[in-house]
């Protein structure tokens, strides 16, 4: 009999060991749950975030690539635009060359006339000098 009992006993101390064991793990369970399916739930939203921002950004990447493209023939149009520039440059400064010689020859012709100026001024002046002494004289005597 106390065989039996204490087989009872253990029989019952093994029945509640098991019996808090499983209500343990039910709350515990239970703790698991709160916190693992709303974290769950927030990874599938942020991993379908971060899936959709990579599609766009390979989207984007795309445009770019296409617009680099536009961009590489303009580039070229550009380039030979400004060849024909460069061109355009070289007759201009040719001109400008020859201009500033025909510039300089204009400086030396109108030096050269200046002086002849200056000549002429001066040989009035003599002129004046020789003409009006006599003509003021001869003045006094006509009646006008």
């Amino acid at each position: 009999m106390t065989t039996d009992k204490k087989e009872e006993s253990m029989d019952d101390c093994l029945g509640k060991s098991l019996e808090q064991l499983s209500s343990a793990f039910m709350a515990s369970a239970k703790r698991w749950e709160m916190i693992v399916y709303p974290a769950l739930f927030a990874f599938i939203i942020l991993a379908a975030y971060g899936f959709f921002l990579i599609f766009s950004l390979t989207k984007d990447i795309t445009r770019v690539a296409d617009d680099m493209g536009e961009i590489t023939q303009h580039m070229a149009q550009i380039s030979t635009q400004v060849n024909v520039i460069s061109k355009n440059m070289v007759v201009m400064t040719q001109t400008l060359d020859s201009q500033l010689v025909s510039m300089d020859n204009m400086v030396y012709q109108v030096t050269g006339m200046n002086r002849s100026i200056n000549q002429m001024r001066y040989d009035f002046s003599v002129l004046n000098n020789s003409v009006s002494r006599p003509m003021s004289f001869m003045n006094t005597f006509m009646p006008w």
